[in-house]
């Protein structure tokens, strides 16, 4: 059976739908997957991944490839218009889409807290009911890692970033956790996200390895599976340390840990519940209330759980 996953989304999508390909590769089934160009690299190197098309390289040059790989069975997990015209125009092949979870939009019109489930899950759902599968899902899985210049020998890694303001710790906040981490712990800070986040967001402490826009995808898997720990932001970066098993310390603001992005594996919390909360799926729009649940986060309280936790690892 030949299979074509679509999904466009961004990095921490394709990094919940691993564990689903971890699945895929212990059954001996190989896929295809349109994706875009600058998400490929995190999947480059996976067994179950037989080719890659690019949606940058136009729809209908795209439909024309398509159909001469004779799909037997197209899954959809990015559930927009452009993916179901895809599906639509290679019609007769089989198309499933997997399910879209309502209760977020629930939670974040009527201010709920919605029963928790994973995406990882929701992906592999059809997928498991389609092609017959049994086996458990596993956590996220990924390959390839780059080396990565020198790095200190004991070092955490910053996620700083976020797709949007209303789900980024201040950086304020970052700048003193961090002279915590290092005086109190002589661990290192390595910086990591994009571009646009050191744009926008200047650290001045030179203590911090800034490494922001300076690194691709696997040489950012390499740092992280080399880390002692991560505190980021609900982001990609999240994933990432997640598939590398690494203990997590995980700030929201905006959202929930409910909505389906919460790491499988050793995480810890922080968030605050004023009554505004959540107030976007995704971290989208303005806050009027100047980012209160993510200032009511103190670098302090953060600082006193990744202490308790390093004193009980050594």
């Amino acid at each position: 059976m030949k299979i074509l996953f679509i999904r466009f989304g961004k990095a921490g999508d394709l990094i919940l739908l691993t564990p689903v390909l971890e699945v895929l590769k212990k059954n001996s089934i190989k896929v295809s997957f349109l994706i875009s160009q600058k998400y490929k690299e995190i999947l480059t190197g996976h067994p179950a991944i037989e080719r890659f098309f690019f949606i940058e390289d136009g729809f209908f040059n795209n439909i024309r490839n398509l159909r001469k790989q004779k799909f037997n069975l197209i899954v959809d997990f990015d559930k927009k218009p452009l993916s179901f015209f895809y599906s639509v125009c290679l019609f007769p092949v089989k198309f499933v889409r997997t399910s879209k979870n309502y209760i977020r939009r629930m939670a974040v019109w009527f201010k709920i807290k919605p029963e928790e489930f994973h995406f990882s899950d929701l992906f592999y759902e059809k997928v498991k009911k389609v092609l017959n599968l049994n086996d458990p899902l596993p956590l996220p899985f990924l390959y390839g890692e780059k080396k990565f210049g020198n790095l200190p020998e004991k070092y955490a890694v910053f996620f700083t970033g976020g797709s949007h303001q209303k789900k980024r710790w201040p950086t304020t906040h970052y700048e003193e956790l961090g002279r915590m981490i290092k005086d109190n712990l002589n661990i290192d800070i390595v910086i990591m996200g994009d571009k646009k986040d050191k744009e926008d967001r200047n650290f001045k402490d030179r203590f911090f390895i800034d490494l922001r826009g300076e690194t691709n995808w696997k040489q950012t898997f390499y740092i992280i599976k080399n880390s002692l720990f991560v505190v980021s932001n609900d982001t990609a970066g999240v994933h990432i340390a997640d598939a590398y098993r690494k203990t997590i310390f995980e700030i929201y603001g905006s959202t929930l840990p409910e909505f389906g992005f919460k790491p499988k594996g050793k995480v810890f919390i922080f968030q605050t519940f004023p009554e505004c909360r959540p107030c976007s799926l995704h971290g989208e729009g303005n806050c009027p209330y100047q980012l209160k649940c993510l200032y009511d986060i103190k670098p302090e309280e953060v600082f006193l759980k990744i202490k308790d936790w390093f004193s009980e690892i050594n």
